[in-house]
Order: structure tokens, then sequence, then C-alpha cells
């Protein structure tokens, strides 16, 4: 069986994303559902897991799993 990386990675990225926006997690999120900014003080508007860190690390780690598939299937 064949797994291509790009479409693993692809699927697994937009249902872990899609999770995240509905769950919408305190450390990321403000009780009234904005985006918390990335900053390293702890206030109620800002967080050091802000999406726009948490998301694009979460695409890497999804490709690397899609490799990681990808050659598992060859082997």
């Amino acid at each position: 069986m064949f797994v291509n990386r790009w479409q693993v990675a692809i699927i697994v990225y937009i249902i872990l994303v899609g999770l995240i926006l509905i769950v919408k997690p305190a450390m990321m999120f403000t009780a009234d559902g904005r985006v918390k900014y990335w900053s390293s003080q702890n206030t109620e508007e800002s967080s050091a897991f802000s999406p726009m860190i948490v998301f694009p690390i979460l695409a890497i780690l999804c490709y690397y799993l899609g490799v990681w598939l990808e050659v598992l299937s060859t082997n």
C-alpha cells in the first residue's frame, strides 16, 4: 500500500486544526472566544501557546507523521 505523505499531512492537519477551533482551549482563546496573541507574559489576552505559534508547529509535525507513515509502508 502506497501512502502519500502530503495527503496524510494535509488530512491530519485539517482534522486537528478543526478540532482545536471547535474546542477552543483556554490556553489559545479568551473567555469570549477571541484568539490570544503571543507573549511570554501570562495575561488574559496573551499566551505562549497562541494559534499563530501552535498551527505552524502542528503542520511540521503532521508532515513528519506523513513521512514516517510513508517509510513504514514502503518497508
